[in-house]
């Protein structure tokens, strides 16, 4: 079922990956098309998730709603659906953001359920 939702996300134009994480690295599921994900970006997406929860604690806690991050041809956007759970969608520069974030959003109550 979570598999369903996450391909909601890679029939979106250029999207690349769609993953469900936990804070450790560890992948729950994910659905990915035209990418690797080998151990070296779990980690990378990782350290992601926990600097960016130090970072939220050093603005007096502030909740973490995403994170954007973009390199020269891709771009990693991550949301956390739940404590220590993260959906990370990664794509190329050429994917339309606001589609991405807004199905986030909507998918986010799906995914929950589902962990």
């Amino acid at each position: 079922m979570l598999k369903q939702i996450l391909n909601k996300f890679l029939i979106l134009n250029d999207v690349q990956a769609a993953i469900v994480i936990e804070e450790n690295g560890e992948i729950i599921q994910s659905i990915k098309s035209g990418i690797v994900i080998n151990e070296e970006i779990q980690n990378v997406i990782a350290t992601i998730m926990l600097d960016s929860k130090k970072t939220a604690a050093q603005f007096g806690n502030a909740s973490l709603s995403m994170v954007f991050i973009e390199f020269s041809d891709y771009f990693l956007i991550l949301g956390p659906v739940m404590e220590e759970f993260y959906l990370v969608i990664i794509a190329k520069s050429t994917a339309n953001i606001g589609q991405i974030t807004y199905e986030m959003k909507k998918n986010q109550d799906a995914i929950v359920s589902l962990l």
